[in-house]
């Protein structure tokens, strides 16, 4: 029988082959849910099993009280992993994209939560909530009300019942239509949401904008007092000064150090504030306090207070004692300029020598912070932040941070952006936890130890933009969910970047003369990773266990330096990063002869069609002819090179009315023509599914017919 390949047609006989091979070669891994090859329809698994894609359900404001997503779980004929999708609509996108197919399978079963004994209601804000979780039904026997008043933070949501009754009660209330699946099928969603996040990111950058010019106005205040004419001391002239007018302070060294408890200007003209090594030296209790053109040195080397910690845990309990540990403790240290409950602080034209933080806010001390340097510690273990911030929302620009442990870190400081700042010498240079929708834009890096920038612990909606990271042990490492990572440049980095983030989107990246280019972290693939350019890596990518990976958009994938070598059009030929043969070719002329060879043809062909032969692979169907960004890539790799900038704020605009476009005349096409695939695809499908000798029967349709189940995928 002849091999086909898999990335084209194959033949009806392989399909059927491979399908009795794919329901028994199926192998459990630690940490996520396998299906069991044994059982004839495989049966809901418990939630927190699944490998989960779709809207975090993990970090979104929603999640409190009794507020949910309508969540989904699916069994795939090629992958061992029970995935779950947070929103049906999730899940009903996927079955209209061939790339699901080609990496997972066709869904051999689905289930749907409903809601029919739960009490489902909406918020006052409209989002869908119930009274407890609901009952796994199979998809196909489910009805759904479409286009009610029920809303999840992506938007509108679907919310599925297992009897009429009950849906159309909830219709009733809350407006809306029931339908049934094969209805669903046929409706258009908008899922996309990495893509939001990517036409926000220029938004993001004019709300900072704004915040800027609105704290320029705050701190331009008239003149009350001035040091050493009107009052001895700072503290004595911010003590004397009436709320909104500015302290003058003239040049010269002061040791003090000072509350500010009012909303006023401290204005220095070259002044040097300097504290005596215990805790901090300037503390802000006011709100819309600026501190201006002053420097501040001597505050005490405290990173923690291991008692703040300690009461919080016995105030808070034991379930999230990390999360606590870092809020407290982190929070409770020594700084230049602290701020506790202080909304609206401006620090402009300010330098901190720090012994511990920078600047330390918590509280609710949303800052916008301008031309401030910090000049940690030489030794990182020695120091602690440029910036701290806890439950604070900073807006940094044209900064510099230099030594230290973190140049930036953001605890839960959601709607953060950090721009045109410069970080050298740090453990991390922008450090993330807990903290969404942030912008970290047009930033260098240089010699960071651990990472330029690195987002942890559950975010969601974060775009990182056009940064540059060099000689650091890895540039870009974001986590979470349905973050963008577009136009940054990382070169000479021990790993270029990571896609570590689920349902993000990740393009236009120039990854250069790295150890490693890019890694595939995530077990089940979830991301797009388009239009990027992979020259003079030691190894362009590689992956980790989990299915295989397909790093493209249809037609459109990334540049692979040695890709298009060899006897065929560019372009024309697959590229696997992740294959020996593949990702010699750009640094060994002779790989090129052994890709051509038969036997590797045969390999090549096999290669991603059982579990077995696709764990920890990636390809892209099609690799580009030429850089995608050619002038950033020529600018990178140029001598002595300063930071390599992207102009995508207009690229991004320019981008956002092209896709505006097509999506309209995509949902026309689609709603004219009913959804769906192709009729070959069905058949082929239900006789794969068929070819299984009985061992399992779709269930997403079960209740209509058997091969239309099959025609899902």
């Amino acid at each position: 029988m002849a091999v086909s390949d898999p990335y084209g047609d194959p033949s009806r006989a392989l399909w059927i082959a491979l399908g009795v091979l794919l329901l028994v070669a199926v192998v459990a891994t630690a940490g996520a849910f396998a299906a069991d090859p044994e059982a004839a329809a495989p049966s809901p698994v418990p939630y927190d099993d699944v490998v989960e894609l779709g809207l975090s359900s993990e970090t979104d404001a929603l999640m409190t009280g009794s507020a949910r997503i309508p969540r989904t779980q699916v069994f795939y004929s090629q992958l061992q992993y029970v995935v779950g999708y947070n929103g049906v609509e999730s899940f009903a996108a996927a079955l209209e994209d061939g790339q699901t197919e080609r990496q997972f399978g066709y869904p051999i079963a689905a289930y749907v939560e409903t809601f029919d004994d739960a009490r489902p209601e909406t918020t006052e804000t409209g989002l869908f909530e119930s009274e407890s979780g609901g009952e796994w039904t199979p998809a196909a026997a489910a009805l759904y009300v479409v286009e009610s008043d029920a809303r999840s933070p992506a938007g509108e949501t679907i919310v599925p019942f297992r009897e009429r009754g009950a849906a159309e009660a909830f219709a009733a209330d809350h407006g809306g239509r029931v339908v049934d699946w094969e209805t669903v099928r046929r409706l258009s969603f908008d899922t996309d949401s990495a893509a939001t996040v990517r036409a926000m990111a220029p938004a993001r950058w004019d709300a900072a904008d704004g915040r800027i010019a609105a704290a320029e106005r705050r701190a331009d205040r008239p003149v009350s007092v001035v040091v050493g004419e009107d009052a001895p001391t700072i503290g004595a002239a911010v003590a004397a000064a009436p709320p909104n007018t500015t302290v003058v302070v003239p040049t010269g060294t002061y040791d003090e150090t000072l509350t500010v408890n009012e909303s006023v200007t401290v204005a220095g003209e070259g002044a040097r504030i300097r504290g005596d090594g215990n805790g901090s030296v300037i503390t802000v209790r006011a709100p819309d306090v600026a501190i201006t053109g002053i420097t501040v040195a001597g505050s005490g080397g405290q990173t923690r207070d291991p008692e703040a910690a300690r009461a919080g845990r016995e105030r808070e309990g034991e379930s999230e004692v990390w999360d606590t540990n870092i809020q407290l403790g982190y929070g409770h240290g020594d700084a230049g300029i602290r701020a506790i409950g202080a909304p609206g602080l401006v620090v402009d034209d300010v330098t901190v020598e720090a012994n511990a933080s920078g600047i330390l806010l918590r509280e609710g001390s949303h800052a916008v912070i301008r031309d401030l340097r910090v000049n940690g510690t030489e030794e990182w273990q020695d120091g602690f932040m440029g910036i701290t911030g806890m439950q604070s929302r900073v807006t940094v620009t044209d900064s510099r941070f230099e030594g230290g442990r973190d140049g930036i870190y953001l605890h839960r400081a959601d709607g953060s952006v950090v721009r045109n700042s410069t970080f050298a010498d740090n453990r991390y240079g922008v450090h993330l936890m807990y903290t969404s929708d942030a912008l970290l834009a047009d930033n260098a890096f240089r010699d960071e130890l651990y990472a330029g920038i690195t987002v942890m612990t559950r975010p969601s909606g974060n775009a990182i933009v056009g940064n540059d990271v060099r000689n650091s042990s890895a540039g870009v490492q974001a986590s979470g969910t349905r973050a963008y990572i577009g136009y940054n440049t990382l070169v000479g980095n021990e790993l270029g970047f990571s896609t570590s983030s689920r349902g993000s989107l990740y393009e236009r990246n120039v990854a250069a003369n790295n150890d490693l280019g890019a890694r595939a972290t995530t077990v089940v693939p979830s991301s797009r990773v388009v239009a990027n350019d992979f020259v003079g890596n030691a190894e362009h990518a590689t992956a980790g266990a989990g299915a295989l990976r397909v790093w493209a958009d249809g037609d459109r994938g990334n540049y692979w330096e040695g890709a298009n070598v060899g006897p065929h059009d560019p372009g024309e030929r697959a590229y696997r990063p992740t294959s020996p043969v593949d990702g010699a070719l750009h640094r060994h002329v002779a790989a090129v002869a052994v890709r051509e060879s038969p036997a590797v043809a045969l390999l090549d062909r096999l290669r991603g069609t059982v579990p077995g032969a696709r764990s920890g692979s990636i390809i892209d169907p099609a690799p580009a002819a030429a850089p995608y960004s050619p002038d950033r890539l020529d600018a990178a790799l140029a001598p002595n090179a300063g930071p390599a900038r992207a102009d995508w704020r207009t690229e991004l605009a320019d981008q956002r009315g092209d896709r505006d476009e097509d999506a309209a005349m995509n949902a026309r096409h689609r709603n004219a023509t009913g959804g769906g695939i192709g009729p070959e695809t069905k058949r082929v499908a239900a006789e794969t599914a068929s070819a299984g000798a009985g061992a399992r029967t779709s269930v997403i349709d079960a209740h209509t017919a058997a091969t239309e189940g099959a025609a899902d995928a």
